[in-house]
């Protein structure tokens, strides 16, 4: 008869997933080796638990504890162990030592080694900021290297203090690098400050000059940046609409209405039976930027965002209820002289995108009295009056639209290296990095009572970048498998999906536990096709939910 208290019921889920993809990354003997501090626990382990909570219910750090004490542990961290190892004074210790032995050096040793073992490509770099808010006061204290102060928040909170977060990204979306700044940090010299870096980051990678590509937004673009890049770094980025050269090759590709190249559409996105994707045209030119020639590439999209359009809209009606208001105070004065009439005519001026078409009218004005005895009256003089009608300027309002869908490319990578169809996609993996900042931005974690230590701002931006590697790389993975064998998987809903997401492997196998009986596991059910079948795309075994396999630990 078996003895209940023998066996136990342990919520698996998706972590022996993570679990197994840690250890490809080496990541808890990497992180020990790094943090050789005396401390009695294994950092590289508490390191791996936060990124498992963050990989499933992202609960603040003070019930990190709570969230394991369903878990089988022991499975997880391949050694018997208890919830308590991650109780909030380890959680911070841990995260105090990663910025002590230096943040981001830690996290580029981790990222050297897991880039070699998954043969990342890292030739396309995409780099991009955002700021995260933060509630409270957050006082500087000596010694703070990082200041949360007031910026240009690019959450809609201008109220609230905030640091900002950079972020290199390679093959769209897998983070090269990372790091955090002051919260009126200036993208233009974020962008200096990691161009100076880059060369350094990129031989780690063994790239040389020229073998990789810098893409960034226009913060990029600016006088010292360009001074910096030279000839040593290609880059593509996005032309200011504030430099004079950008609105002036825009209006040339305009009206060079023969040249345009067609590319097409880059993606396809079927709603209500239509394609709602942007179609693009090109056309090449060059720009001169301090006696430096650049590559130009003017792009149109025929999906003029919607912002774009109220603005225009916006422009029209001003400029017709400015030239209304002209015509009405016009029309409403009268003229006894052609002359006078005739002036005022031609001193008249359309507007930008408003004919007015004037005709003078003659009112002849009469006496008093009766009219003669046949029956004419004879004016005493001439009044004239002016009458105005209102037409749109349809060139030059097609022009506006058509310029209202124009951006420009600049880079300094030849049209042999990339053509005009490479150049916008290489720019347009730009999207990979910003879907990033959505998962690296969880007000629960960021806004942690942990957290008053700047220095632990820092430290918890590492944890949360290697969850998002983590995630990334098992999406890679599915999605290259799914790829290679012109197959699909089941996603939400049951519907067939060729781009599986971490979120959607987490829902697939929610409903997984592990029995446990006198040390020995088993499944609670067996595992369904579908969860099979990911865990064939993942490259990942079954008895990852039944075999303890051990983790090189902290030696100290």
């Amino acid at each position: 008869m078996l003895d209940q208290a023998d066996i136990s019921v342990c919520s698996a889920t998706h972590l022996p997933i993570v679990k197994e993809y840690g250890n490809r990354m080496c990541l808890v003997k990497i992180i020990d080796d790094a943090l050789d501090s005396g401390m009695h626990v294994s950092p590289g382990q508490i390191v791996l638990g936060l990124i498992m909570n963050i990989l499933s219910t992202r609960s603040p750090l003070y019930q990190v504890e709570d969230f394991f004490k369903d878990k089988d542990v022991t499975l997880l961290f391949g050694e018997a162990m208890s919830a308590a190892k991650f109780n909030d004074d380890a959680i911070g210790r841990v995260l105090d030592e990663i910025y002590t032995y230096s943040t981001w050096k830690l996290f580029s040793e981790i990222i050297l080694y897991t880039y070699r073992e998954f043969k990342v490509d890292c030739s396309i770099v995409h780099q991009d900021t955002t700021s995260v808010s933060l509630w409270g006061e957050y006082e500087p204290k000596p010694g703070d290297t990082l200041e949360i102060n007031h910026g240009h928040s690019k959450d809609n909170q201008p109220s609230l203090k905030q640091f900002v977060l950079s972020l290199l990204c390679v093959e769209g979306n897998l983070p090269l690098h990372a790091g955090v700044h002051d919260g009126n940090s200036s993208d233009k010299k974020i962008n200096g400050s990691i161009l100076t870096q880059l060369p350094k980051i990129m031989a780690g990678h063994g790239m040389a000059e020229h073998e990789y590509i810098y893409v960034a937004d226009s913060a990029l673009v600016t006088g010292n940046n360009l001074t910096i890049i030279d000839e040593h770094i290609l880059f593509v980025s996005r032309l200011p609409a504030n430099y004079a050269a950008c609105n002036e090759i825009i209006s040339k590709a305009v009206a060079d209405v023969n040249s345009w190249q067609d590319l097409g559409q880059l993606s396809q996105k079927i709603v209500r039976g239509k394609n709602e994707c942007a179609r693009y045209r090109a056309q090449e030119s060059t720009v001169t930027i301090k006696d430096k020639n650049y590559r130009a590439l003017i792009l149109h999209s025929d999906a003029h965002d919607r912002r774009r359009q109220k603005s225009i809209a916006k422009a029209l009606v001003k400029d017709k209820s400015v030239l209304i208001k002209k015509a009405e105070e016009l029309s409403c004065k009268k003229f006894f002289c052609l002359a006078d009439a005739q002036a005022v005519v031609e001193a008249f001026k359309s507007s930008k995108f408003h004919d007015a078409s004037i005709i003078i009218e003659e009112q002849p004005i009469f006496g008093r009295g009766r009219p003669n005895k046949n029956d004419v009256r004879i004016a005493k003089t001439i009044q004239y009056n002016l009458s105005i009608k209102l037409t749109e300027k349809s060139e030059a309002i097609k022009e506006l639209k058509e310029k209202a869908g124009c951006f420009v490319l600049l880079s300094n990578v030849t049209t042999e290296k990339k053509n005009s169809l490479e150049m916008l996609k290489t720019y347009k993996e730009q999207d990979g990095i910003e879907k990033n900042f959505g998962f690296l931005k969880d007000p629960l974690i960021v806004n942690d009572v942990f957290l008053k230590k700047p220095s632990r701002i820092e430290a918890l931006g590492f944890v949360l970048v290697l969850a998002l590697l983590l995630s990334r790389l098992m999406e890679r993975a599915m999605r290259s498998k799914i790829k290679e064998e012109g197959s699909s998987l089941e996603g939400l809903n049951k519907t067939a999906t060729k781009k599986p997401t971490t979120h959607i492997m987490r829902h697939i196998f929610n409903s997984v536990s592990v029995i446990i009986y006198k040390g020995k596991r088993l499944l609670s059910k067996p595992l369904s096709k579908t969860q099979l079948a990911y865990l064939r795309a993942l490259d990942v075994n079954t008895d990852i939910y039944t075999k303890i396999k051990f983790i090189p630990l902290y030696s100290g």
